[in-house]
């Protein structure tokens, strides 16, 4: 044991001399060195840099073909992925329907009556529209608006037909409009015979 640690003892002072010999006095190859390095620090860097560039190209994988299945006992049976059918109709989406009508035309500044305008919405399951929108032609885009009415009075329509919904049997009659301090309003107690205009 003793002549262990004498074999290691020497062996950190032989090391350590050494180690001090060579750091006290740098070689012939060590001077020719340290000049190099100090001409490569001095040259800055004038090559212009180029803006990123944003990705065009769906990123491709390498490693294709190449990995190894799970073991068996690893594998868990998942649950099957709910499929999304455009054409399905829900009353989440005709909710959604209502209230992106009712954000595209919640601006009903007007400077003449010819730009207030109410349309039939909806569609009640005895038949005629669920309501009547006001919008300003001014600040809505009257064809966009009539597509997404007629749009979703197709898809309520839709809807009351698969569930047999049932609803009052009130028809609701088209309220005349009127631009009042450049504002379109409904008039109260004036009503139009129902109509189905979607140009």
């Amino acid at each position: 044991m003793n002549a262990l640690k004498l074999t290691l003892a020497s062996l950190v002072i032989i090391s350590g001399c050494s180690t001090t010999k060579a750091g006290s006095e740098p070689t012939q190859s060590q001077q020719q060195a340290q000049p190099e390095v100090s001409q490569q620090q001095e040259k800055p860097s004038k090559k212009p840099m180029k803006p990123a560039q944003l990705q065009t190209k769906s990123a491709t994988r390498h490693d294709k073909g190449t990995s190894k299945p799970a073991p068996a006992k690893m594998i868990t049976t998942m649950e099957p992925i709910a499929h999304y059918d455009e054409d399905e109709v829900s009353e989440a989406g005709i909710k959604n329907q209502h209230a992106y009508l009712n954000f595209i035309t919640k601006d009903k500044s007007c400077d003449s009556n010819s730009q207030c305008i109410a349309i039939p919405v909806g569609s009640r399951a005895c038949g005629g529209p669920s309501s009547y929108l006001l919008f300003s032609s001014k600040t809505a885009d009257q064809s966009k608006v009539y597509e997404l009415a007629k749009k979703l009075t197709d898809s309520e329509a839709q809807y009351n037909a698969k569930h047999g919904m049932i609803s009052i049997c009130e028809h609701l009659r088209q309220p005349s409009t009127q631009c009042v301090e450049n504002t379109c309003v409904k008039l109260d107690g004036t009503n139009k015979s129902p109509t189905r205009d979607y140009r």
